[in-house]
């Protein structure tokens, strides 16, 4: 596709979108002024209007530039970020055992690294340097045996290459990849743009992200773990992916375990690592545990086991023994904890007279004990801790089995139940604050605001499941009667009760109809029509017949069209609404939004209030329609000075923190601030300025409060926050991940005691070693740990 035809594409998508804004509202002023429903559902316009006045108000897509000058400065992010990543490793230490590296062809071939003991800076250069030298093929497969460390051996290669003036570096782990369900190219923009984000301001060429990076001879590409994507298939067809996408020159490394039957990667060379050599195991033993042997105050049997070892790897008596020690991973397990613990060689001696897989359970089991209790936690934390890595361990053995863990994408793990739960406490303030609207305002406002919640909260969760449905109509109920049964009386809440929480169950069952298909699609309208015409006719009927036996005098009154149509407009408007904001269908993901205070304030919190105040437009036309023009002036000035300052406040502060600037690499604990603290200011920026209007309009002109109804109308500066808890969550919900994490943390926190400041933990696992960080993804070191754990 060339530019132009991108720009067009962009064109066209604005026109649309504006297109679709202007029907709406043409379909809502007509709808009101020929049918003249004083019950009409006013206020789910003027949701639709703050939300699309709120997405603009987001929008500011960085300068791009060309590939050349973003280069040097993604160097630079790939070099702090492997800086800061060694040391969390572990890497630091001293001395650190290389891989043996040589040609993997049947014929003797000289070694391009041999075995050496030395420090990371001293690794990283000569792993860089065989690439820079020649000696390394900028195209090559580099199989091994688990344990062998190809991981450590890329990740250090790649903290080389950043610190030279050679290629630049991108390492990604394949274990997050799915070959079945997303494609390579789109699989690599998504990894590569969430932990580097610079390459987002790189501008768009006709060929993908992938190419066009590779095509500039200057970045090395380096794929880590083939092998763990398990499914022997799945490897096949991410090989015929990768070679589809990459040509024969262009410069890549795969590390994978040896597998003879995969097909082989276009023009590659393949390299092994071979397994370390008996006397070179001996040689490192001895030198690393000289410290326990002469220390008489080790005890004797200790110190025996220690020297029974090393004679075992000299005489090569113990073939299990030599078979788990001439893999660095077990090595480096048995020195780094034996250091600490030197009665760990008497209990790996006996686990190998066992076997194999005994003397891994020993060696695991002593590892995680040893970094716990090296991190000084408090027997709280450290139990904490451990729980926590059992259950990860547990649930990513579960099918569909994970590799890689996202703290965004914890709705895999968590029931559909719990998000049906979850709507008690979100349905009770949007229904609290219909009661308190303008006299002749139907709860269609808080039927299109708990749609609008679960349509953002609930992205990527397969809501269809009847407990799930059922969770949902229950607790929307629970919170409907809970706060009308305190404001209006319980005949009225049970009326309210069988109007909204069938309505939120449906919307949970029939999610997918409103969110798939597209714009261009006739069959997408006509799906969302009938789903909802369908919902409004059931929902008419029970509502009706339960205000007749229950609330006949109510205020409003319920009527088959009045309700039939508040159902209508609140889910229509909401979906609207959120097809506007976002694509409800696309995989849930944290925000990217990079805060950097720059310049003055003043206009982008002018410009936003002042387009936000418009929405008063709409609920005074709504307004003047259904009560007559005094009145719909009066309710137009009220949501312009109430709904202005909140949006405005909220809209002006994302704007300037949004600016363009530079980003840094994006770890999960970035990414996790970064998405709570654009969930909290979307909240909190639209209840402080509702807040503050309302609070100014009590002040000011207390009078001018009960025009606006017959004396029902009651809000005060409090219910400011209301606006927060309704509108603020539903923008949060649709630019964030946050508001879906909490409710998965609530669940995993009630249900298994996992710890609600889970990235703190997951930092502290990481540090220990037990996990890996890839960007903002979790992995364990080691499958056979994972394992381990998950026993």
């Amino acid at each position: 596709m060339s530019v132009m035809n991108k720009l067009r594409d962009a064109t066209g998508r604005d026109w649309l979108r504006r297109t679709i804004q202007l029907a709406a509202g043409g379909w809502l002023a007509w709808t009101f002024t020929t049918q003249g429903l004083s019950d009409a559902d006013s206020l789910s316009s003027v949701l639709a209007l703050v939300i699309g006045l709120l997405s603009h108000a987001i929008q500011n897509p960085p300068p791009k530039q060309p590939l050349a000058k973003v280069l040097p400065l993604l160097r630079a992010d790939v070099k702090r970020y492997w800086s800061e990543e060694r040391k969390r490793r572990g890497l630091h230490r001293k001395p650190l055992i290389s891989v043996t590296l040589t040609d993997a062809s049947p014929t003797p071939a000289p070694l391009l690294l041999d075995y050496g003991l030395w420090d990371v800076k001293e690794y990283a250069e000569r792993a860089a340097d065989l690439l820079a030298g020649g000696k390394l093929p900028s195209k090559a497969v580099i199989s091994g045996e688990a344990g062998t460390g190809k991981t450590t051996f890329a990740v250090l290669l790649t903290y080389g290459l950043a610190k030279s003036d050679g290629y630049v570096p991108l390492y990604l782990p394949l274990a997050s990849w799915s070959p079945r369900d997303e494609a390579f190219t789109a699989w690599f923009e998504r990894q590569v743009l969430t932990t580097f984000p610079r390459l987002r301001e790189v501008e768009a060429t006709p060929e993908p992200l992938l190419r066009d990076l590779l095509n500039s001879d200057k970045v090395l590409l380096i794929l880590d773990g083939l092998d763990e994507l398990r499914d022997g298939q799945a490897q096949e067809s991410a090989l015929h992916q990768i070679n589809a996408c990459i040509d024969d020159d262009m410069p890549l490394l795969l590390l994978t375990r040896a597998c003879p039957a995969l097909p082989l990667l276009h023009d590659a060379v393949p390299l092994r690592l071979k397994l370390l050599d008996s006397p070179d195991v001996a040689h490192y033993l001895d030198m690393m545990t000289a410290v326990i042997i002469s220390d008489p105050q080790v005890p004797l049997h200790e110190r025996v086991a220690w020297l029974t070892i090393h004679s075992h790897l000299t005489s090569g008596t113990c073939a299990p023994l030599t078979h788990l020690l001439s893999r660095p991973l077990y090595l480096d397990l048995l020195i780094r904890t034996g250091l600490r613990n030197p009665s760990l060689a008497v209990q790996f001696l006996n686990a190998v007279s066992h076997g194999v897989e005994a003397a891994k359970k020993v060696l695991y089991a002593s590892f995680v004990d040893d970094v716990l209790d090296a991190r000084s936690l408090s027997d709280r934390r450290a139990r904490l801790a451990r729980c926590l890595a059992v259950r990860m361990a547990t649930e990513m053995s579960k099918p569909p089995v994970a590799r890689t863990m996202a703290w965004w994408r914890l709705y895999a793990r968590v029931p559909p139940a719990a998000f049906g739960v979850a709507m008690a406490p979100l349905t009770a303030p949007a229904y609290q604050l219909c009661l308190l609207m303008p006299a002749g305002l139907t709860r269609g406002f808080a039927l299109g605001t708990v749609t609008g919640v679960v349509l953002g909260v609930c992205r990527g969760v397969d809501t269809r499941a009847p407990a799930g449905v059922a969770a949902a109509v229950a607790g929307s109920a629970a919170a409907v009667m809970t706060v009308g049964a305190f404001w209006v009386g319980w005949d009225v809440a049970a009326v309210d009760t069988v109007e909204i929480a069938p309505v939120v169950g449906f919307v949970f069952w029939g999610r997918r109809i409103l969110v798939s298909g597209t714009w261009h699609d006739w069959r997408t309208w006509r799906d969302i029509a009938l789903a909802t015409a369908a919902a409004a006719s059931a929902s008419a009927l029970m509502t009706c017949g339960t205000a007749a036996v229950l609330a006949p005098r109510a205020d409003p009154p319920r009527s088959l069209l009045g309700v039939f149509m508040a159902v209508c407009m609140g889910l229509v408007v909401a979906t609207v609404s959120a097809r506007l904001l976002t694509s409800p269908a696309a995989e849930l993901h944290p925000a990217t939004a990079s805060f950097q205070p720059r310049g003055n304030p003043l206009p982008h919190l002018v410009a936003a209030t002042t387009a936000a105040a418009a929405v008063g437009v709409a609920g005074g036309f709504v307004g003047g329609v259904s009560r007559g023009a005094i009145h719909g002036l009066h309710v137009g000035l009220f949501f312009g000075a109430v709904a202005g300052p909140g949006i405005g406040l909220a809209g002006g502060l994302i704007r300037w923190l949004n600016q363009p600037g530079p980003q840094p690499t994006a770890t999960a604990q970035r990414l996790y601030r970064r998405d709570r603290w654009l969930a909290v200011l979307s909240v909190v920026g639209v209840a402080a300025g509702a807040t503050a209007g309302l609070a100014v309009l009590d002040l000011l002109a207390p009078e001018f409060l009960q025009s606006l109804s017959d004396g029902s109308f009651t809000a005060g500066p409090l219910d400011g926050i209301l606006f927060g808890a309704t509108i603020g969550i539903i923008v949060a919900s649709f630019n964030t991940a946050w508001p879906s994490y909490a409710v998965c943390m609530a669940w995993f926190t009630v249900r298994h005691r996992v710890p609600w400041s889970l990235l703190r933990y997951l930092d502290v696992l990481h540090t220990c070693g037990i996990l890996r960080q890839e960007g903002p993804l979790y992995s364990f070191r080691d499958e056979g740990l994972q394992l381990h754990l998950a026993e």
